[in-house]
């Protein structure tokens, strides 16, 4: 990154946020099939995804990156299956048409429906905050290296702007539609996991969403529903998450890191 020394140990980096469900995602593939890796720090609050070096690798400015041995992977669960390809010991993929039909489905819902509904329950719980961390001043500096100045001011205005707790109330309630379809789904096949007894990229596309719903203390959208919460409860114990998970360091200020007290504490 620009005005950075970089030496990599390895041949594999992760260029990531350090409190991103689509990172944790990769960091759990990479702990899953024993890959060391480097680590690129995207200080995303400086909008380094958006500056010309990183660009030059992922054009969408979006993270995380994958760097292999020189060859670009991007997109969270595409990183994924490449990794699942390209390293198939072990398996992280059913073998069953069935059970990898459903892997698949989780995969595409965390994507196209978990994701959405987390990113704004994180506004206001987490992204505000960083008016009273960094100062809006600050922030105003740092928006001026956004290459669309557009979006840029409309960032700064929805930090400032009153919380929108109907926009919570509605993704807490999405969420909870697909958090009942997976309880169901659990009872498919006889194991733990969502495809039975072996678990699989299905849980690691899962697990940055659960991570965030605790972090946010917003649990209670899966509280209720007793194969989900054991699913969880299984899954967070689990090495690779245990490996995939924030550090505390990295984590942006939330509920369970008020500015107050942890003011210097972002990486």
């Amino acid at each position: 990154m620009a005005g950075r020394v970089y030496v990599p140990m390895t041949t594999r980096q992760l260029h990531q946020f350090g409190d991103s469900p689509c990172c944790m995602k990769v960091r759990m593939a990479l702990a899953a099939k024993a890959l060391p890796w480097d680590e690129v720090f995207i200080e995303s609050w400086k909008f380094d995804h958006f500056q010309p070096a990183y660009l030059a690798l992922n054009p969408d400015g979006i993270v995380p990156t994958l760097v292999d041995g020189g060859r670009v992977v991007t997109q969270s669960n595409v990183i994924l299956e490449y990794l699942d390809d390209a390293y198939p010991e072990p398996p992280l993929r059913p073998e069953d048409a069935y059970q990898a039909s459903i892997m698949r489905k989780w995969m595409f819902i965390e994507q196209d429906h978990l994701f959405g509904h987390i990113v704004t329950l994180s506004f206001n719980s987490m992204m505000k905050l960083r008016v009273e961390g960094f100062g809006l001043a600050q922030l105003t500096q740092w928006s001026h290296r956004h290459p669309d100045q557009q979006k840029a001011q409309d960032y700064l205005r929805r930090l400032t702007a009153p919380r929108d707790d109907a926009k919570d109330a509605a993704a807490r309630r999405g969420l909870r539609v697909f958090l009942e379809r997976l309880e169901q789904d659990l009872g498919l096949f006889d194991g733990p996991w969502i495809c039975g007894a072996r678990l699989t990229l299905a849980e690691i596309a899962l697990a940055g969403i659960f991570d965030r719903l605790v972090y946010l203390e917003e649990d209670g959208c899966f509280r209720g529903l007793p194969r989900v919460e054991a699913w969880f409860d299984a899954l967070r114990a689990s090495d690779i998450y245990i490996a995939g998970e924030h550090r505390f360091a990295a984590r942006m200020w939330g509920p369970k890191k008020p500015v107050a007290e942890f003011r210097n504490l972002i990486r």
